[in-house]
């Protein structure tokens, strides 16, 4: 027709179709934010039936990587170290014999993530995190039961023998506190079982934690000499037998904590010291610890109030 141009086309918002893939992944993406902003909800909410019923599933969502700690901000701002020892029993497979390692720190390896990286990996803070739940269920506790805690344990296959004489020491009932408590002294106990095993090997029977506080000078006196004995605040915890997890890769567990030790030291782990038999570092010799039964102080080995003092 003489009218028509030459140039019309259909009309553009007939045209511009969106394609069924970008409608698909645009449907996607607003479900993920959708479903974290409803977890987040129920994990900030009160307590109620609906968070009740879900709880667990909520929980293995939000942590490690959404929970936040506001101890960064006042009124309470994080004012202290918090860091894990461990030592370990290692027994010689031809004489039986054991010996007491020294304390290693794995918390000030982890540290060694952070220094010269604006964003570390979530590595540096295991044994921090671990210190806060730790801590927070040790803080639970009646003075008699904290004197539990620190008792020498050998049959703990199910933890009981420990629960058993928290739940004796309340009266008999049960508690959350118990639970809590339980719990905590377990991953603790598969954490140091893991990481004494990376380094002192298989030989490793028993493991033995200290939680370590270290005051963070006030910001008015920073600049000032750091004392050579500052004063901390330990949290004992008595001998614990090995704790394997079938599922833990041990494997990559050694190899991450030969990195940090190589980040510490220097040197590799071909590169440190090895035993004569060529089993792996060499184990210092250390006080006779005796037999591990149940018991204060049963294992007869140095206490760890007594590194503190040294």
């Amino acid at each position: 027709m003489p009218n028509e141009r030459p140039d019309a086309r259909p009309d553009e918002s007939r045209s511009a179709q969106v394609p069924p893939i970008a409608k698909g992944v645009a449907f996607f993406l607003v479900g993920v934010v959708a479903l974290h902003f409803v977890m987040t909800f129920l994990w900030n909410a009160p307590a109620n039936p609906i968070k009740d019923s879900v709880g667990g599933q909520v929980s293995g969502y939000m942590r490690p990587f959404f929970q936040q700690n506001w101890s960064l901000f006042a009124p309470n701002p994080v004012n202290a170290e918090d860091e894990i020892l461990v030592r370990a029993q290692v027994e010689d497979p031809q004489t039986g014999a054991l010996r007491t390692t020294d304390w290693e720190e794995p918390t000030r390896l982890e540290w060694t993530l952070i220094h010269h990286d604006p964003a570390p990996s979530r590595a540096s803070r295991l044994t921090s995190n671990l210190h806060r739940r730790v801590n927070t269920a040790w803080n639970a506790l009646s003075d008699e039961q904290q004197e539990i805690v620190a008792r020498d344990y050998t049959d703990m296959e199910d933890w009981r023998p420990l629960a058993d004489d928290l739940i004796a020491a309340q009266g008999g009932e049960t508690s959350s506190r118990v639970a809590n408590i339980v719990r905590a002294d377990r991953v603790a106990t598969g954490y140091a079982t893991q990481f004494a095993r990376a380094l002192w090997g298989e030989d490793v029977v028993a493991v033995q934690i200290q939680l370590v506080r270290t005051p963070v000078p006030r910001w008015d006196v920073r600049f000032d000499p750091v004392p050579e004995n500052p004063q901390q605040t330990t949290r004992d915890f008595g001998w614990r037998p090995v704790l394997v997890d079938p599922n833990q890769d041990e494997a990559a567990f050694a190899d991450v904590v030969d990195g940090l030790v190589e980040n510490r030291d220097g040197e590799s782990r071909e590169g440190r010291a090895t035993s004569a038999d060529g089993r792996g570092p060499e184990v210092p010799p250390a006080v006779d610890p005796g037999p591990r039964g149940t018991g204060e102080g049963a294992s007869g080995v140095a206490r760890p109030d007594e590194r503190m003092s040294q």
